[in-house]
């Protein structure tokens, strides 16, 4: 029987193409995949997936989601989504857990619905105080809803109490099925179980062993009862054990001869007894991972601990005793120490670290300096190793740039300052080329370039910069972000990042600046996700970066000229820039906040507003003194015309609309190139009321359209425009011959030159005489083969009448992209298909 399985399963799938099969699904479930899409490549073939048995299904199933960790399988059941065939296997396959919640809210029929026909097993999350609907808490419903659970109690893999009713708001609970699955157990700080405690603690304590290797204890009086001679096995198969504390125990716990097993231990506010030397401690021999916080460290004196890899130690207690007995960790390669006193490191012994995290409180350059000396031997040691240094340590530059020159490999730096003023614009040129900086730059007689292999550099200070030393820095930072790059020969923005990044953090703030290397425009930032801030310098726009989903209420650097906006802007944002010449907004999202002052100094100071989602009432009333540039559209309603609130726009010349509602509210006077759509059913009352009144159309020379309401439209719209010389047609109704018939309708006795003085300052009696360029979207003429005589007749008449027009030419965008020239090299008319090298889209006008 196992061989003829064992045979179907080869001729069938190899077993890292059905995992690959299970990934495909779980990760685009119910989604098509394109034939030439890489997750296509897989041997596979899903014609004989169901010859496969349910039980090897089963243990792939088993695999994918212990073995791979990927979250979204085990929290949302993605495998479930698949089809029927996959559902029913899910559900009748014991191994695998699904979460159940039960807040406030929750009513025992959907827990009861959760788990009834199912063999899973359940990690069980119980917080009905973290809730945040404003219902009152129903002591009845959360009894019953409880009791469903405990009912299938031996389902149970972890259980985490995140909060509890307090005494007396409910029922007591008891326990009767054996915990025999229970493999972790969280008990959160404050979370009083009044009288379920005691049944549920004897409940693990006699059940749940061996099988519990997780505890994670955060409330005072959980620990103090596990702690009892009489409790402690529930310590001895423990891996993980995580006991955080607020406040540090009256009486010592003795745990530590009781972990046997354990792997990962985290501590803060744990009272240990003091142990002699030679006590049996069996967690030396297999800790991987120690976190200890306002714990003592007298036990690790002296200690060899083989198998520990990463180590963190924060305000350790008796820290003394490893002066006198040094600890060796021969395999740890992550080492975090936090304290005033940092000599204590000299006395960790063979540590081949890739990593190191140190931080001392002494933010005091004299005193800092001894605490920088005192850790040296360890950084020494692990010179060759190091890659990672995270140091927050107020020091001397000079001792500084020493010690960073012994780790040449160092590949991640991060510095915690007092001030901006810590290190000078000296010390930080010591990261750049060696050839950009001469002797009298530098104080640092170094023959190489300081961390030369550094990829990321963050730098964390007290306060935000001011004044002088903002703008020396941001521009030295610019300059090491361009020694980095000035060597890779890669165009595309995207391709370089990894390669380095300079990042900014503020105390206080939760913002995260990267300081880009310096480029002419933004232009390459216009896909990111990030809000980009611009200031000028000596080699172009120095560009920064905010990443994050909070709202930008403040840009610390007071010098920004460009911002291209991914974050909500607020009205303080908005007033501390006083020199902001473009603002951009690179979501479709209303970022901008509605009806701001008149006193703006963006009002005064901006040349280019592009805003892809705005609300009118940004605009409205407001004087916009410099604005050359505007492509702002609508994404709520329009703007009420009775109001009369006109947006003065002297000097835009660039303007891109998609309202034709919002472009009446506009006065331009000088407008020469325009963007709009004609898509509104009243399109003639506005146009003839509002545009021709507002906005000084007459001298219009570029016009594109992004669509319209009917033919009509767009012919009365031409008739006004006399000096237009480039038309460019998007997508919308279908053009017929009438619509090209109109820009024939010339006087054929007279040269062109006589009938272009006539039209300055009136409408013109035929469409567009000094056109030179006329471009249709979405027009193919194979599909509209009626349209050939005419187009034909449009050049040929209008070339005898002494028409300017040069090019006229049809995009399509469906597949095999491609245009028509409709006029050849020679001024005649020829039809040719001409195809486009590179994918391009339908126009957009240049803001």
């Amino acid at each position: 029987m196992g061989a003829s399985r064992g045979s179907a399963l080869s001729d069938s799938f190899r077993l890292h193409n059905v995992l690959d099969l299970v990934l495909v699904y779980s990760r685009k479930p119910l989604m098509y995949i394109p034939p030439d899409d890489p997750l296509r490549r897989c041997s596979w073939r899903p014609n004989k997936g169901h010859l496969l048995p349910v039980e090897i299904l089963s243990e792939i199933f088993r695999i994918v989601v212990y073995t791979w960790h990927y979250s979204d399988l085990r929290e949302r059941g993605w495998l479930m989504l698949v089809c029927r065939h996959w559902y029913a296997i899910t559900v009748s396959t014991p191994g695998i857990p699904s979460k159940l919640w039960i807040r406030k809210s929750t009513s025992m029929a959907s827990v009861q619905a959760a788990i009834q026909g199912r063999r899973w097993l359940l990690d069980v999350f119980i917080d009905p105080g973290n809730e945040r609907n404003g219902q009152d808490f129903n002591a009845d419903a959360f009894h019953a809803s409880f009791m469903a659970a405990i009912q299938e109690a031996s389902r149970w893999r972890s259980l985490s109490l995140h909060s509890f009713p307090l005494p007396g708001e409910c029922k007591a609970f008891q326990i009767v099925q054996r915990l025999e699955r229970l493999v972790s157990f969280r008990l959160d700080q404050g979370c009083d179980l009044g009288s379920f405690f005691g049944p549920l603690m004897t409940a693990i304590i006699t059940t749940a062993l061996p099988h519990l290797t997780k505890l994670h204890l955060c409330d005072l009086s959980a620990v103090l009862y596990v702690v009892q001679p009489a409790r402690m096995r529930i310590f001895c198969h423990l891996r993980t054990l995580v006991i955080s504390l607020n406040k540090r125990m009256e009486s010592p716990a003795d745990i530590l001869p009781s972990l046997q097993r354990l792997e990962t231990f985290e501590a803060r506010h744990l009272h240990l007894p003091i142990y002699p030397p030679d006590a049996s401690l069996p967690l030396i021999q297999t800790l991987r991972d120690l976190r200890l916080k306002s714990v003592s460290v007298q036990w690790m004196a002296g200690k060899v601990f083989p198998a520990l890899l990463k180590c963190s130690i924060t305000f350790p207690h008796h820290i003394g005793t490893i002066r006198l007995r040094p600890v060796t960790m021969p395999a740890c390669t992550s080492l975090a120490y936090n304290s005033n006193d940092l000599d204590p490191l000299r006395y960790f012994h063979h540590l081949p670290l890739d990593a190191l995290y140190v931080t001392s409180g002494q933010w005091n350059v004299s005193r800092g300096n001894y605490q920088l000396v005192a850790m040296c031997p360890i950084v020494v040691a692990s010179a060759q190793n190091l890659t990672k240094l995270h140091l927050y340590v107020q020091c001397s530059e000079q001792l500084l740039a020493y010690m960073l020159s012994l780790v040449p490999d160092l590949e991640e730096l991060t510095l915690g300052l007092a001030s901006p003023n810590a290190l000078s614009e000296a010390f930080f040129r010591a990261f750049t080329e060696t050839s950009s900086r001469s002797d009298e730059e530098s104080p640092y007689e170094m023959a190489a370039q300081l961390c030369a292999g550094l990829k990321d550099l963050t730098l964390y200070y007290k306060r935000q910069l001011r004044g002088p030393e903002r703008m020396e820095l941001i521009r030295v930072f610019s300059e090491i972000a361009l020694s980095h790059w000035e060597e890779i020969e890669i165009d595309e923005i995207d391709e370089i990042e990894g390669v380095f990044e300079l990042t900014l953090m503020f105390h206080g703030s939760d913002q995260s600046w990267i300081v880009r290397m310096p480029d002419e425009t933004l232009e390459g930032y216009t896909h990111k996700l990030a809000s980009i801030v611009g200031i000028p310098g000596p080699w172009g726009i120095i560009p920064l970066e905010l990443w994050g989903i909070h709202p930008l209420m403040e840009v610390p650097f007071k010098e920004t000229e460009y911002l291209w906006a991914r974050h909500p802007l607020s009205i303080s944002c908005l007033s501390s820039l006083h020199y902001l010449v473009e603002l951009r907004v690179g979501i479709k999202q209303d970022i901008l906040p509605h009806a701001p002052p008149s006193n703006l100094p963006l009002f005064r100071t901006l040349r280019v507003l592009e805003a892809k989602s705005i609300h009118p009432s940004f605009l409205a009333g407001q004087t916009f003194h410099k604005l050359e540039g505007c492509r702002v559209y609508l994404r709520v309603e329009s703007p009420k015309l009775s109001q009369g609130q006109i947006t003065q726009m002297p000097v835009c010349t660039r303007l891109d609309v998609d309202d034709l509602t919002l472009l009446a509210t506009f006065n331009l006077p000088r407008i020469r190139e325009l963007g709009v759509s004609l898509r509104h059913p009243e399109f003639n009352m506005i146009w003839a009321k509002n545009i021709v009144v507002n906005s000084n159309l007459s001298g219009l020379e570029l016009l594109h359209v992004h669509g319209w309401h009917q033919q009509e439209d767009l012919v009365q719209v031409l008739r006004f425009l006399p000096v237009l010389e480039t038309l460019i047609l998007g997508s919308g109704p279908v053009l017929d011959a009438d619509f090209f018939g109109e820009f024939m309708q010339m006087d054929l006795n007279e040269t062109f030159a006589p009938v272009q003085s006539r039209l300055v300052g009136r409408a013109s009696a035929f469409l567009c005489p000094m056109l030179t360029s006329l471009c249709i979207e979405g027009l193919d003429p194979t599909k509209r083969r009626e349209l050939i005589p005419v187009l034909k007749e449009v050049v040929i008449i209008r070339a005898v009448g002494g028409s300017p027009l040069k090019t006229f030419t049809l995009y399509y965008f469906q597949k095999g992209r491609g245009k028509w020239e409709l006029i050849g090299s020679n001024g005649s008319f020829v039809v040719e298909r001409v195809r486009l090298r590179q994918v391009v889209g339908p126009f957009e006008l240049k803001i």
